[in-house]
């Protein structure tokens, strides 16, 4: 009878320790990063990606009126819109682009546009034409 006593003791004592130890509070260890998670494209990530090996912080998909910013430096009040083939190679397309690029100057971003050839085959002066624009 005594072991019995004794073997659920420990068993709820184990569940007590076992409860108090899920409420204890937890350093943030969120691996996942979000903003990466928010790109639309995969030049948008290959970007993103070198822009953050670079150091800088960097927003994705940010609203701004009724656009969004495809990459945003906020620090540096920098829009960065990333050109794909598909979606800004019509008419209608690079008006909306030029509305979007007025509307986000008015708002007092400076836009840089890099179309998906540029992100892909010349990244390295892709990183430069924006490192030009944080430093002056």
């Amino acid at each position: 009878m005594v072991s019995y006593v004794v073997f659920f003791g420990l068993i709820l004592v184990g569940i007590v320790f076992f409860v108090l130890d899920l409420r204890r509070p937890r350093p943030q260890t969120d691996l996942i990063d979000r903003e990466r998670l928010k790109c639309e494209s995969p030049i948008e990530r290959r970007l993103y990606d070198t822009l953050r090996i670079q150091g800088y912080y960097v927003k994705t998909q940010v609203p701004c009126g009724k656009y969004r910013i495809d990459l945003a430096l906020p620090t540096y009040k920098i829009a960065i819109e990333c050109d794909g083939r598909a979606y800004h190679s019509t008419p209608k397309q690079r008006a909306h682009d030029r509305r979007k690029d007025a509307y986000l100057r008015k708002n007092g971003w400076r836009v840089l546009r890099f179309s998906g050839r540029m992100i892909y085959q010349d990244l390295s002066a892709v990183i430069e034409r924006i490192e030009e624009e944080v430093n002056g």
